[in-house]
């Protein structure tokens, strides 16, 4: 399982599964695993609260965790300031190949339009808006594009307007790299709007 905290206005969670605590760590608003982490598999379901405190902050319901499955918990605010969500998805890496990268977006910045997403200058995803993978499975799914090394802009969608750029991103043949906005559009110093990549490992 992998945890990404990119509810910008949310406090630092501790993560429990129904009432055992399993962090180590609390995880601080856009913060994500660096690696999936084994859990034991069963039946649970999970409660996010502000670090050292009872305060619920979300939760997902009971659902059944599989030992032969990967999954992500993300973590949303749907308007700055507002309460935080999470949602499960499942990571089905089955359709990757060892001759080509893959790729994913996800939108996480509450304050932010519907954007689009370049490739070396050319647009490969339109009008992503907030949180749409956590109504649209098919948009949690990994899209193949050549390996090497590439720029991506996220830009307002339909217009020219960059809003963050990650240059030089190195894409490896036969590994999955999820792409999400987090942040604040104006934000500052902890909640400065970018785009962040993470590659899918265990």
């Amino acid at each position: 399982m992998s945890i990404m905290h990119l509810a910008p206005t949310a406090p630092s969670l501790d993560i429990f599964f129904n009432d055992t605590k399993v962090s180590t760590n609390a995880f601080t608003p856009g913060s994500v695993s660096s690696a999936y982490n084994p859990v034991e598999r069963g039946d649970f379901s999970i409660k996010l609260q502000k670090a050292g405190s009872d305060s619920m902050v979300a939760t997902i319901p009971l659902e059944r965790y599989d030992s032969l499955h990967f999954y992500t918990i993300l973590v949303f605010n749907l308007q700055a300031n507002g309460p935080a969500q999470a949602v499960r998805v499942e990571d089905n890496f089955g359709n990757l190949t060892s001759g080509k990268a893959y790729y994913r977006f996800f939108h996480a910045s509450p304050n932010v339009d519907a954007v689009d997403i370049y490739m070396d200058n050319a647009k490969i995803l339109n009008g992503r808006t907030l949180a749409d993978n956590a109504i649209q499975e098919a948009l949690n799914h990994f899209s193949e594009v050549t390996q090497g090394s590439h720029i991506f802009q996220v830009k307002l969608a339909g217009t020219d307007s960059v809003l963050a750029t990650r240059n030089n991103v190195e894409l490896a043949a036969g590994n999955a790299y999820t792409l999400y906005l987090r942040g604040l559009g104006g934000g500052a110093d902890n909640t400065e709007l970018s785009l962040g990549l993470l590659r899918a490992a265990n």
